[in-house]
C-alpha cells in the first residue's frame, strides 16, 4: 500500500487530489496538512512513502521547510504541485532534490503516473517543468530555436528508449500498442532533433531520467 501524505491549503486543491487518489486501492492517504505547523509532526508520525505538497502559498510552506521535511523522513519522496512560474524558485527546488514536479495545470493522468514514479524513487516532471530544465541545460547553438515540449507520456517513453528497451518492450510496459510507441517516438525525434540512437541516452542523462551506470 502507498503511504500519501498531501499538504496544500487550498481546499480546492486537497479536495481534488483526494478525488483522484482515493479511487485507487493501492494508495492511502494517510493524512491532509492544511499549515505550517502540522507538516513535521505528520511527516512523523506516518512517514509516508509520498509527500504531495505545495511550496509556493504565502505564509505556508517554503523551500526550506521541504528540506526540513527531507531530514523528518528521508525515506519520503516529495512530489510538488505548484503554480509557481518563477524559473529560479522551481530550479532551486528541482536541485534541492525533489524529484516530482507538476503544474495545477496538470491533468489526472499526469498527476496519477507522477505519483507512483516519484513513488518509486524516479523523476518526473511536466512539459512546463522539462523546458525550463532544458534552458538550463542547453545552449541556443545546441538545442532547437524555441523550447522543446514534451509530453508525459513522451518524456515516459524516452526514459525507457534510452534504458535500452526496444519499441515492442516499450509498449509491453507502458500497455500501448507498438504502433503508438513508434508514433511517439518519431515525435521525440522530431523535437529534439535527435540524428542516433545514442542521443536518447544524452537527452535522458540530462534531464536526470536516467542514472548514469
Amino acid at each position: 500500500m502507498l503511504k500519501v501524505l498531501l499538504a496544500d491549503n487550498q481546499a480546492l486543491t486537497l479536495a481534488g487530489l483526494v478525488s483522484i487518489l482515493s479511487g485507487k486501492e493501492d494508495i492511502s492517504i494517510v493524512g491532509q496538512v492544511t499549515y505550517r505547523e502540522e507538516l513535521s509532526p505528520q511527516l512523523e508520525l506516518h512517514k509516508p512513502d509520498l509527500l504531495i505538497v505545495d511550496y509556493d502559498i504565502p505564509g505556508y510552506i517554503t523551500k526550506s521547510d521541504l528540506a526540513d521535511a527531507r531530514e523528518i523522513s528521508p525515506a519520503t519522496q516529495q512530489l510538488v504541485i505548484s503554480s509557481d512560474d518563477n524559473k529560479t524558485n522551481i530550479l532551486e527546488v528541482l536541485q534541492s532534490g525533489v524529484i516530482g514536479y507538476l503544474t495545477k495545470e496538470c491533468s489526472r493522468e499526469e498527476i496519477l503516473m507522477a505519483t507512483y514514479a516519484v513513488a518509486r524513487g524516479e523523476k518526473f516532471f511536466c512539459h512546463k517543468i522539462l523546458n525550463i530544465i532544458m534552458e538550463k541545460h542547453f545552449s541556443p547553438e545546441v538545442t532547437v530555436a524555441s523550447p522543446t515540449v514534451l509530453t508525459a507520456r513522451e518524456t515516459e517513453i524516452l526514459a525507457l528508449l534510452a534504458s535500452g528497451y526496444s519499441t515492442q518492450k516499450v509498449a509491453d510496459e507502458l500497455h500501448l500498442s507498438p504502433h503508438t510507441v513508434h508514433t511517439h517516438r518519431k515525435s521525440i525525434i522530431r523535437k529534439l532533433n535527435i540524428k542516433s540512437p545514442t542521443e536518447f541516452v544524452i537527452y535522458a542523462l540530462d534531464f536526470g531520467l536516467i542514472k548514469p551506470k
